[in-house]
Parts: structure tokens; C-alpha cells; sequence
């Protein structure tokens, strides 16, 4: 005579402990894909507003000779945050979107101490800078005291950002974007409304809305930016960090050499007016490729560890991770090649219609077609950039920005030369071009000779 079957006690789910409740959880609060593409593009949105903001009103309430002084200063306190944002944001964006629980908890407040560290280092040397630099000469950097004392804000705010980013939850980096934009827009509204309106001025706005931005991450984190470990972030996340750093440095170098090289052949005026156009044309695309990074690469990095832990079909060569990732890449590149295409057709004609209408910017004209030509080439280049990191090979991303930036530079300073600003723009596209074709190439060397296993995780 058979025996019925045990019948196994079904236990109350709130009574589970452990990390397999957290992971649980967690997954079952991600929003749908298509969700969270939208709110991360909307969350990109407010951020590079609130970012893009010192740009604009700088531009449109201060005289042109006074804003490009400031975005001089500025662009330094950019670069410490890009250099932060390789050695904090990018790894865990990175690494940990391929964690859950405790892990990846653990590696978000590793990465916020770490970030507020550097900031600390990183404000007292601007600050030095600021002390010893001579006030006569062609780079006026008299801003650089009201940069300094906001970098832990700025550097916390955007390492808490990519937190929620590789947990998949734009939703959250949106609230923390929306209270750092909402609280600089009230600020300035002030300023404007007592017509106090200054360069200094405009910088304690921006930092006043970073610190808000910071505290609400804290806050609904519950963490502190002493709560954990830089030392073992570092030790953990060298492998991707340096890497990363090195390619940031790169980057940063050719963002800031663009005004620095050309001071002597281009006027502030001028430089204020390149400025002004690749914010206008360049930075909204810029954008939406952070934004479309911030999806894209947490699932490459997925696909490229599912195969790195496979390993390739016998059979077949490739395994199926490793197929998905390289579909997904093909099939971005197509869709985003004809997206830039049609942007540049509707924008360049808009574009020029507008400044003929702003006399302030009329000299500006002859700069749209090459600056509209460049966002169009980096949205081609965007998913082999986030294939190359999601497959965590940092040191092919390095070579493609030293290309990159060699080209573009040299393209700057002699387009400078023999033709002016439009000379500039131009030298920078041919800069632009010259990199995609180095990513296209670094992608399929990528493909081609896989990477070893990962590093071990602590």
C-alpha cells in the first residue's frame, strides 16, 4: 500500500532571514525594463541639468569675457569629479551590478567613503592651487575658492548615483538628481530676483544643490560617509579602478586642454563661445548616452560573467552569453547610427535658424555642423564603449581615449591655427572619428581574445 506523500510545512515568508530574503526582495522591486529606460533617461535629464546649469546661466547672466573665466574654474572641479567617477562611479556600475546583498551593500558604502576621501584631498589641493596662482595671466582661475569646499558634496551625491544606477533602481537616483536641481534653481531664482547675480554666486547655488542632493542620499540610504572601508574598496576594485582612472585622467585631459591649449589663439569671448555650443549641441546627446550607459552596461557586465563562468561552447565556439552581448551591441549600434544620422539633419537647419536670431551668438553659426557631427559619432560608439566595460576590459578603453584624445587635440590646436574656432570645432570631430574606429576595433579584439576568469571578490 503506497504512503500519501510528506506534506511539507509552508512557513510565513516574513519569518525568512538571510540573504536569500534580501535578494529575493530586492528583484522583486526592479521596475520593468522599458521602466526603468525611461526614468533613467529622465533622471540623466535632471542631473545634466542641474550640471549643465552653471554653463547656462553663466552664459546668460553674466557677459561673455566673465563666464568663460568661470567655466575655467569650473572645468577643474569637472575633472575631479570624472576622475572620482572612474575611480568610485564607473567600478560600481560595473562590478557591483554582477552582486547582490550584503555584497554589493557593502561595495556601495566601500565606494561613498572612498569618494568622500578623495574629495577631502582633492579640495585641499584646489584650494593650494588657488592660494599660489599668479592673478595676472591668460588663465584666470580666481573662481577656484568656491569650488573647493563643495567637492564632498558634488563627489558623494554622484557615488550614491551610480549605487542605485547598478542596483537598477533609477527611480531612486532620480529622487536624490530631482532635490540637488530643485534646490539650485531655487537659489539662483534668488539671486536673480535680488539682482545679486555673480560668479561666485552661481557656484554656491550649484553646491548649495549638490549638498541637498548628497544629504537626501544619506538619509534614505541610511549611511555615512565614514561608514566604510576605502582601503579594502581599493585593494577590492584595483583591477578595474586604475584602469578606469587612467582612462578618466585622458578624458579630463582633453576636456580641459580644449580651453587651456587654445588660450593664446582664441579670445575668452571665443572660448565662451565653443562653450556654448558643444552645451547647446553636444551636451544633450552626452545625456542620453550616461543615461542609455547606465542601463546597457549593468547587463553587459551580467552577459560577459555568465560566460566568463560557462566559458565557451565546445561546439560552437561562443556560448550563449556571449551571443546576447554581442546582438545587443549590434543591434544598438544600428538603431543609435540611424538616431544620430536624423539628429544631425534636424538639428544642424534648427540650430542655425536660432543663433540667427540671437545676435549675441550669431558669430556661432559656422560651429554647428561639426559639434552636431560629434554627438552623432558618440552615439554609434555608445554600446561598444559599454560591451568593452561590461566585459571589464579597462586597459582597451585607456588605448581607445589616448587615440582618441591625440587626435582631437592635434586636430584643435591646428584647426586653431589655420582656421579660427570653426578650424577648432573641426579638428575636434576629426578627433571624434578617428576614436570610433578605434573602439570598433578594440570591441572585436575584445571579442576575439576573451579575458581570463575575474578577480575573486571579497
Amino acid at each position: 500500500m503506497s504512503r500519501p506523500p510528506a506534506v511539507v510545512p509552508e512557513y510565513p515568508r516574513h519569518r525568512e532571514r538571510g540573504p536569500t530574503r534580501t535578494v529575493e526582495r530586492d528583484a522583486a522591486r526592479l521596475l520593468p525594463g522599458p521602466r526603468r529606460v525611461i526614468i533613467g533617461l529622465l533622471d540623466q535629464a535632471v542631473i545634466a541639468a542641474a550640471n549643465a546649469a552653471n554653463t547656462v546661466f553663466a552664459l546668460a547672466l553674466l557677459d561673455r569675457r566673465r563666464a568663460g573665466i568661470m567655466l575655467l574654474s569650473q572645468g577643474l572641479g569637472y575633472l575631479v569629479l570624472g576622475v572620482n567617477r572612474a575611480l568610485v562611479g564607473e567600478v560600481l556600475l560595473t562590478l557591483a551590478s554582477r552582486c547582490a546583498g550584503q555584497r554589493q551593500r557593502r561595495l556601495v558604502s566601500d565606494g561613498v567613503s572612498a569618494a568622500a576621501g578623495f574629495a577631502v584631498v582633492a579640495a585641499l589641493v584646489l584650494a593650494v592651487v588657488w592660494l599660489v596662482w599668479p592673478a595676472a595671466g591668460g588663465v584666470d582661475l580666481r573662481d577656484l575658492i568656491w569650488v573647493a569646499p563643495f567637492l564632498p558634496s558634488l563627489l558623494v551625491h554622484d557615488t550614491g548615483r551610480y549605487g542605485y544606477l547598478a542596483d537598477r533602481r533609477p527611480q531612486r537616483a532620480l529622487v536624490i538628481d530631482a532635490v540637488w536641481a530643485g534646490t539650485q534653481t531655487l537659489a539662483v531664482g534668488a539671486l536673480w530676483a535680488t539682482d545679486s547675480v555673480s560668479a561666485p554666486g552661481l557656484f554656491a547655488c550649484w553646491g548649495v544643490g549638490a549638498t541637498a542632493g548628497a544629504g537626501a542620499f544619506l538619509a534614505r540610504s541610511r549611511r555615512r560617509p565614514w561608514g566604510g572601508s576605502p582601503r579594502r574598496w581599493f585593494a577590492e576594485t584595483r583591477h578595474l579602478s586604475s584602469w578606469f582612472t587612467a582612462t578618466a585622467l585622458v578624458g579630463q585631459f582633453q576636456t580641459q586642454a580644449v580651453g587651456f591649449l587654445v588660450v593664446n589663439q582664441l579670445s575668452a569671448r571665443e572660448l565662451s563661445g565653443l562653450r556654448a555650443a558643444q552645451t547647446a549641441l553636444l551636451q544633450p546627446a552626452q545625456n542620453v548616452i550616461t543615461a542609455v550607459m547606465g542601463v546597457v552596461v549593468p547587463r553587459a557586465s551580467r552577459l560577459a560573467a555568465d560566460e566568463s563562468r560557462s566559458g565557451p561552447s565546445p561546439d560552437r565556439g561562443a556560448g550563449p552569453a556571449a551571443a546576447g552581448l554581442h546582438r545587443q551591441t549590434r543591434t544598438l549600434a544600428l538603431g543609435l547610427a540611424v538616431l544620430g544620422a536624423a539628429t544631425v539633419a534636424v538639428v544642424v537647419p534648427l540650430a542655425r535658424t536660432v543663433l540667427g536670431q540671437l545676435p549675441k551668438f550669431a558669430d556661432l553659426g559656422p560651429l554647428v555642423l561639426p559639434i552636431a557631427i560629434q554627438p552623432a559619432i558618440y552615439l554609434v560608439q555608445l554600446p561598444f564603449a559599454a560591451a568593452i566595460r561590461g566585459m571589464q576590459r579597462a586597459r582597451l578603453l585607456c588605448v581607445q581615449y589616448l587615440s582618441f584624445t591625440s587626435t582631437s587635440l592635434t586636430g584643435l590646436v591646428v584647426g586653431a591655427r589655420l582656421a579660427g574656432l570653426a578650424g577648432a570645432a573641426w579638428g575636434l570631430t576629426t578627433g571624434s572619428a578617428v576614436g570610433l574606429v578605434a573602439m570598433i576595433g578594440l570591441y572585436w579584439h575584445a571579442q576575439c581574445h576573451p579575458a581570463g576568469p575575474e578577480p575573486a571578490g571579497g
